[in-house]
């Protein structure tokens, strides 16, 4: 019988395959097996499970990876992968803030990742659609935040909706922290899974004056299910380092301002 802890396990170990196979494009069983120190049987479960999930395509001999993203995993599982990649992001999002500015921080794990480095600037105001996120600021005493509520989505522990879309609409922002699916640097676009929070993303870039999408470099792929922004609608990206030079190159031609972490 499978222990929750191994469950758990086999949960994050497949996020990583699946974020591997996104960075290179395709990777054989073989290799897969080397990098992840498993059986074949091990492996050849983690790729149906995962081609199941739509998040890859399996091969004769190996895997490729999906041209789209149909959906994300739940908030928890997406914590647990690439978490000090992501704590970099949140570090220097928070840095690039000057104090006193009202911030949105959108529903997602590099979010939170931000929310965590959000005790030193305190002086800014916080708003978020994210429960997890709202619970994170309230921990670390900052006492300016507010969450928007509306219809709850669990795969991002997040609120959308029309109540949120209204209560967006009566704000604004001098900064926008958004997450997302999918960077196409193909199309210039972003990109998420959920249709409902796209329109919150939406309404959110319509109100902000500065807004950085913050993701970190698994995120570099053909797009998602619905198409939230172009480069153009957008002020900058905020990645890691680890990037790759070929998507770093595509992202040094256009006009956003990028910062790596």
């Amino acid at each position: 019988m499978k222990t929750s802890d191994t469950i758990e396990l086999a949960a994050v170990r497949r996020e990583k395959i699946a974020d591997l196979v996104a960075s290179r494009g395709a990777m054989t069983l073989r290799d897969l097996c080397g990098h992840f120190s498993v059986s074949d049987a091990t492996m050849r479960r983690d790729l149906q499970a995962l081609d199941g999930a739509g998040q890859v395509v399996r091969t004769h001999g190996g895997v490729m990876k999906n041209t789209s993203v149909l959906g994300d995993l739940p908030n928890d599982q997406r914590k647990r992968v690439g978490a000090e990649e992501k704590s970099r992001i949140g570090l220097a999002a928070i840095n690039l803030l000057k104090g006193g500015e009202v911030v949105f921080l959108d529903a997602g794990t590099t979010a939170h990742a931000v929310a965590v480095h959000a005790i030193k600037q305190p002086g800014c105001t916080y708003v978020t659609t994210s429960l997890g996120i709202a619970k994170k600021l309230q921990s670390l005493g900052i006492a300016d935040f507010y969450l928007v509520g509306g219809s709850y989505e669990p795969v991002n522990d997040s609120f959308a909706g029309t109540l949120a879309i209204e209560a967006l609409r009566a704000l604004s922002f001098d900064v926008a922290f958004i997450c997302c699916s999918a960077i196409d640097l193909k199309s210039r676009s972003i990109s998420v899974a959920s249709e409902a929070y796209s329109q919150v993303q939406k309404e959110v870039l319509s109100n902000s004056r500065k807004k950085l999408v913050i993701a970190d470099s698994s995120k570099f792929k053909p797009s998602a299910f619905m198409r939230t922004a172009s480069f153009s609608q957008i002020s900058g990206i905020i990645t890691n380092r680890e990037a790759s030079p070929q998507d770093l190159d595509l992202l040094r031609q256009t006009d956003l301002e990028l910062v790596l972490a």
